[in-house]
């Protein structure tokens, strides 16, 4: 990839597509949920020059435990991890928000990045990356909830929008 400034890649970013959803959770030894959220899967919308699937996770941390979890569950998905599920996959950046959010939710962003453009059906793909999610970050997944209606797709969160300077360094190499 390479870029001569940062405006292409905020742009890329967000143009992004809304694809899915699903929900998470971790269940304790005592068969009880200690850890729940949601992931939202985006792409790029109209471009050609780059090829990757975004994930968003919001986790529920009503509590400092829970927002430590959910930080050791993200720390565990690596490229490695994505790689062996999909062999085009390049590069995997692992951003959390930069903003002050509400303090009952960490936001994580997780950006999948394929080495070349990344043929076959979109589902499968997620699918993959969903078990690899479920696999290594040792979280239950729901399935993937489709969006269908472009016409109403959701539109980036403040927390996706402050996050875009962070993932484009991320994107780049670029140390904080």
């Amino acid at each position: 990839m390479d870029y001569t400034s940062d405006s292409k890649l905020l742009e890329i970013l967000q143009k992004e597509k809304f694809l899915a959803f699903f929900d998470f959770c971790k269940i304790g030894e005592n068969g009880e949920s200690e850890l729940d959220g949601l992931c939202k899967v985006a792409q790029p919308q109209n471009v050609k020059e780059i090829d990757y699937i975004s994930l968003t996770f919001i986790f529920d941390t009503p509590t400092e435990a829970s927002k430590l979890m959910a930080k050791r569950a993200m720390s565990k998905l690596k490229m490695e991890e994505f790689k062996k599920a999909l062999s085009s996959v390049y590069a995997v950046t692992s951003v959390p928000a930069t903003i002050k959010q509400n303090p009952d939710n960490y936001v994580h962003q997780l950006d999948i990045i394929f080495s070349k453009h990344t043929h076959g059906d979109i589902k499968e793909i997620v699918n993959k990356l969903v078990y690899t999610i479920r696999k290594c970050a040792s979280l239950d997944t729901e399935v993937p909830q489709w969006w269908d209606d472009e016409s109403e797709t959701p539109k980036p969160t403040e927390a996706e929008k402050a996050n875009w300077g962070a993932r484009i360094k991320a994107f780049l190499g670029i140390k904080k």
